[in-house]
C-alpha cells in the first residue's frame, strides 16, 4: 500500500521518499563537520579511527538542558565545532546517578539541523492544512498579529484572544508569553495533560519540591516496590536505573501492575495483568483483603492520617471546635474533634491517641470517624468482585494485599492510571490502600516513579507569569471547552475565541479530541503557531513563526532533579529562528506592554531565584552562569512524612477529602459524597459493557516511546531507521477473526476517526486491546490520523484529557 504525498510547508514529503534519506542527509544543511566526524572513511588507518579530545577535534563544549516533556531536565555536553552544534555527550555529575543521558539527548544536533526545520515566519497561502505558504518577515508577522490581537480585544474584549502552551520547552524563558497573556487579559487554553496526578497525590498526601515523594534513591530501601500502570524504561528513563539498581543490588522485589507485558515488566519478579481501567478496583479489593486478613496499621491511621477525624452527617464536614461554640470558625484555634478513648471529646491537639472508630452525636450533632466511612466503602469490595471487574485471579488480589504489608513496601503510579476517565478515583484508592498498609512516612515507603519528582530548591519561575496587577481573565481547560462548546458557555465565561497563539505545543498531534478541535477552529480567526520544526499543528496555521533549538539560546531548567542546570547558548538560531523569549518581548513591545516585560534575560531569571528558597543556599543566576551545575539538596535519603509533616489542609494524610479539590469550574455539577472517599467505576466509554462496544470492541490505549517525547523526535532519521513508521500492536487473538496477518496494514476506527497504519502482533498485548506508540505525526500515517480517534469525555472533578477512553475497531486495509 503507498501512501499518498502530502507537503511539509512548501515541499512534497512522503513517508517512503523521507526515508531514502539518511541521517547523513538530514543534517547536511548544517552539520558538515558532524557528517565528516561520524562517518568512518574506508581510507583511514585503524589509528586515525581511534576517539579524540574535544581538544583534538578543535570542538568547544558547553552545558546544555533538555528541556522537553519528559520532564527529566537532564544536562548534557554539546559540542561544536566551526559554530555547528555536531554531537551531544553524558556530562558528569556530583552526582552520578545524575549523570545521564538518553538515546533522545544524543540525537539533539539531527533536530538542529532538521530537514522539516522551520526557518522563516510564514503566512498561510491556501486552504488552512493545504500546505501553501509565503515567507513574510518578522516585523509583518509580529504586526499582523499584534494588530489582530487589539482589534479583537475591541470588538470582542480580551478574552476572545486566546492563547496555548505545553511542555515543548520547559523553561521560565518560554513561559513569558504566558506572562504576556496575563497582562492582554486573554484567554490561557490549558492542554490539560496528566491533571488527575496531579490533583489526586496533593490531595491524599501534599505537596512539597518532591512533590509528594521521597527522595529517588530511598527505593533502594524498599523490600516490595509495586510498580502501578507505568513503564518507566518508555516514559521516565532518567529513573529507571534507580528501580533496576534497587532490585539488583538491594533486593528490592518488583511487581509490575500493567494492561500490557512492557519492558519493565520483563524484569519483573511478578507481573500482574490487568484489564484496562480497572486499576482502582483492584486497589479496593486489596484494601478489603487488608482489613479482613487484620493486616491495617491502625496505630498509623490513628497518627498519621483523617482515620479519626469526626466527619458531619449533615454536609460531610469535619467536626470543628467552632461547632461547639469553642473557637471562632477560620481560626487557627479552630481545630477538629476527634473522640478519646474514654468516650469523651476534644481537639486533636489534646488527644493524643484518638479512637479510628464509632458513630456518635456530639451535642445534637450525628458524625462518623472518617474511617468507618472508608470501611464502609470498603466492605462492598470483596475480592471475588474486584476478581470479577479487573480479571485478576483472587489469589493474586490478596497475595498483593500481604506483599504490601511485607514492610518496607511503596507503590510506583504512573500517568497510565491518569489516562482513564476514572483516574483520579483510582489514584485515590491507591493512596488509601497505601495508608492503611502503614506504608509511608518510614525509608523504604510512600510513593514512588513519577510521585518522587524532585524540583530544586529555590527553582521557582512559575509565579511570574500570573503577575498581581495583571486583569483578571479565564483559563479554559481544553477538553472541558469542547465539551462546552454546544452551550458557548465554560462555567460562567463565554466561549469566543477569535484568536490563538499556540507555542511549545503539537496540539494535532499531542491533545484529545482533535475532530473537535477542527470544529472549534473554524470560528477562530487568526491561528498563529510558533514552533521549531514543523507539525500536524502548524500545517493548520494562519502564521508560522521560527522557534529556535534549545541548544540555539541561553536557559536553565531545575526540573525533576536536585540540581538547578545551566544551558549556555552553543551556536547562533538558524535561519531566521528566535527564542520564546526574544518573540514574547517583540509582542510585548508591539502591544505596548513593555514597562511590563523582563527587557533581558538575565532580569527574569533574577527574579526567578528572587526568594528566600534560593536565598537560603546563595542560589542566584549569577552563580548558575558561573558554576553550570547547582546541587540545591544535600546528599541525603530524604523521607517524606518521616518527621511527621505532611503538607496538606488537614496536616495529615488525606483518604477522605472534605473540600473536593476542582481542577476548573466549567459549569459541572459534582457529587461531592460519592467523591470525597476512593471508589470504582467504568470508564465512560472505554468499557466492555458500553453499548458501543458493540460496534467498537477494542480498547484503545497508547504507550511512550523511547524513540519520542509526545511528537518531538518525530522525524528524527536515525530513529527512523529502527521505526520507520507507525504500527498499532494487537494480540493475534484479536486479528485471526478479522483476517489480520502480521505486517498488514489496518485501518483503526470510530465514529469519530480512522487511522491506516501498520500492524504488529504482540502476546503481550491483551486481547480486546489496541495499543499505539504514541508520538508519530499525521503526515507519517498511511491515512488519516490515529489522534482523530481519541474522545474528550471529562469528568465533574477533574477535566482531564483522558487518552484511554476510547473504543475502536479494527480492519484489514484495502490494498
Amino acid at each position: 500500500m503507498q501512501k499518498n504525498e502530502v507537503t511539509v510547508l512548501n515541499k512534497p514529503l512522503g513517508r517512503r521518499s523521507f526515508l531514502k534519506g539518511s541521517a547523513a542527509v538530514a543534517v547536511a544543511a548544517g552539520a558538515g563537520a558532524f557528517v565528516a566526524g561520524c562517518s568512518p572513511k574506508t581510507e583511514e588507518k585503524p589509528a586515525d579511527l581511534a576517539p579524540k579530545t574535544p581538544e583534538e577535534a578543535g570542538e568547544i563544549v558547553t552545558p546544555g538542558v533538555c528541556r522537553g516533556g519528559c520532564g527529566a531536565g537532564c544536562q548534557m555536553n554539546v559540542h561544536v565545532r566551526d559554530g555547528k552544534i555536531v554531537k551531544t555527550s553524558r556530562r558528569e555529575q556530583s552526582n552520578p546517578d545524575t549523570t545521564r543521558v538518553c538515546n533522545r539527548g544524543l540525537a539533539h544536533s539531527l533536530r538542529v539541523y532538521a530537514e522539516d526545520r522551520l526557518k522563516y515566519p510564514m503566512k498561510r497561502a491556501g486552504e488552512r492544512g493545504e500546505g501553501k505558504w509565503e515567507q513574510i518577515s518578522w516585523d509583518e508577522a509580529v504586526t499582523t498579529i499584534t494588530d489582530k490581537w487589539k482589534e479583537v480585544a475591541e470588538k470582542y474584549g480580551p478574552g476572545a484572544n486566546g492563547f496555548l502552551k505545553s511542555s515543548g520547552n520547559i523553561s521560565p524563558d518560554a513561559h513569558n508569553c504566558l506572562m504576556l497573556r496575563a497582562y492582554m487579559g486573554a484567554t490561557l487554553i490549558d492542554p490539560a495533560c496528566d491533571r488527575a496526578l496531579y490533583v489526586a497525590g496533593p490531595a491524599a498526601a501534599g505537596y512539597s519540591n518532591r512533590f509528594c515523594g521521597s527522595a529517588l534513591e530511598d527505593v533502594f530501601n524498599t523490600k516490595n516496590l509495586l510498580i502501578w500502570g507505568y513503564n518507566p524504561t518508555e516514559s521516565t528513563s532518567h529513573m529507571t536505573h534507580y528501580l533496576l539498581r534497587a532490585q539488583q543490588e538491594h533486593g528490592t522485589k518488583l511487581i509490575v501492575i500493567d494492561t500490557t507485558f512492557t519492558i519493565i515488566a520483563s524484569k519483573a519478579d511478578m507481573f500482574v495483568p490487568i484489564h484496562p481501567g480497572t486499576d482502582g478496583a483492584l486497589a479496593l479489593g486489596m484494601m478489603n483483603v487488608l482489613v479482613s486478613d487484620g493486616l491495617t496499621d491502625e496505630a498509623f491511621l490513628a497518627a498519621n492520617t483523617v482515620a479519626p477525624l469526626l466527619v458531619k452527617e449533615v454536609d460531610g464536614t469535619y467536626l470543628r471546635l467552632s461547632d461547639l461554640g469553642k473557637a471562632t470558625a477560620g481560626t487557627t484555634e479552630d481545630l477538629f474533634v476527634v473522640c478519646a478513648a474514654d468516650g469523651s471529646f476534644g481537639s486533636v491537639a489534646e488527644i493524643t491517641s484518638p479512637a479510628i472508630h464509632g458513630k456518635f452525636t456530639v451535642e445534637g450533632t450525628p458524625v462518623t470517624t472518617s474511617y468507618d466511612l472508608l470501611l464502609e466503602r470498603v466492605a462492598e469490595w470483596t475480592p471475588e468482585k474486584a476478581s470479577e471487574i479487573c480479571k485478576v485471579p483472587v489469589e493474586t488480589i490478596k497475595e498483593l494485599a500481604h506483599i504490601m504489608v511485607d514492610s518496607p513496601a511503596a507503590v510506583a503510579p504512573g500517568l497510565g492510571l491518569d489516562h482513564y476517565t476514572n483516574g483520579t478515583a483510582t489514584y485515590a484508592a491507591i493512596f488509601a490502600m497505601t495508608m492503611m498498609a502503614g506504608q509511608l512516612g518510614k525509608p523504604g515507603t510512600g510513593f514512588k516513579g513519577a510521585f518522587a519528582a524532585e524540583s530544586a530548591l529555590g527553582w521557582m519561575p512559575y509565579g511570574l507569569v500570573t503577575p498581581a496587577d495583571a486583569p483578571k481573565s479565564n483559563t479554559f481547560y481544553a477538553p472541558a471547552m469542547l465539551n462546552c462548546m454546544d452551550s458557548g458557555k465554560y462555567g460562567d465565561a463565554d466561549i469566543n475565541i477569535k484568536t490563538l497563539y499556540i507555542w511549545n505545543h503539537n496540539l494535532f498531534g499531542s491533545q484529545v479530541g482533535n475532530v473537535k478541535w477542527r470544529e472549534f477552529l473554524k470560528d477562530v480567526e487568526l491561528i498563529v503557531v510558533a514552533d521549531v520544526v514543523s507539525n500536524s499543528t502548524t500545517d493548520y496555521a494562519d502564521i508560522v513563526l521560527p522557534a529556535c533549538h534549545y541548544f540555539e539560546c541561553e536557559s536553565a531548567s531545575g526540573e525533576s532533579t536536585k540540581y538547578v542546570f545551566y544551558n549556555q547558548k552553543a551556536a547562533e538560531p538558524l535561519y531566521e529562528s528566535k527564542s520564546d523569549f526574544d518573540i514574547s518581548c517583540l509582542f510585548f513591545e508591539k502591544m505596548g506592554l513593555q514597562d511590563k516585560n523582563y527587557d533581558t534575560l538575565d532580569k527574569l531569571f533574577e527574579a526567578v531565584f528572587d526568594n528566600d528558597a534560593a536565598r537560603a543556599i546563595n542560589l542566584t543566576w549569577d552563580r548558575v552562569k558561573k558554576e553550570g551545575a547547582v546541587l540545591t539538596w544535600p546528599q541525603e535519603n530524604y523521607v517524606y512524612g518521616e518527621d511527621g509533616v505532611w503538607v496538606t489542609p488537614t496536616g495529615r494524610l488525606q483518604f477522605y477529602q472534605e473540600a473536593i479539590p476542582l481542577d476548573t469550574n466549567y459549569g459541572q455539577t459534582v457529587d461531592f459524597m460519592k467523591e470525597r472517599l476512593p471508589y470504582w467505576e467504568p470508564p465512560i466509554e472505554g468499557w466492555r459493557d458500553n453499548e458501543l462496544a458493540a460496534k467498537f470492541p477494542l480498547v484503545f490505549t497508547s504507550e511512550r516511546s523511547k524513540f519520542k517525547v509526545h511528537t518531538q523526535f518525530t522525524h528524527v532519521p536515525w530513529f527512523l531507521e529502527l521505526e520507520a513508521e507507525p504500527y498499532v500492536m494487537v494480540n493475534p487473538a484479536d486479528c485471526e477473526p478479522r483476517g489480520i496477518a502480521d505486517g498488514d496494514y489496518v485501518r483503526v476506527f470510530n465514529d469519530r476517526g480512522t487511522a491506516t497504519l501498520l500492524v504488529r502482533f504482540n502476546d503481550g498485548i491483551r486481547p480486546g486491546m489496541v495499543v499505539i506508540d504514541r508520538g508519530w505525526e499525521q503526515d507519517q500515517h498511511v491515512a488519516g490520523f490515529y489522534s482523530d480517534l481519541l474522545s474528550y469525555n471529562v469528568t465533574p472533578v477533574v477535566a482531564n484529557s483522558y487518552y484511554f477512553d476510547t473504543l475502536v475497531q479494527m480492519e484489514k486495509a484495502n490494498s
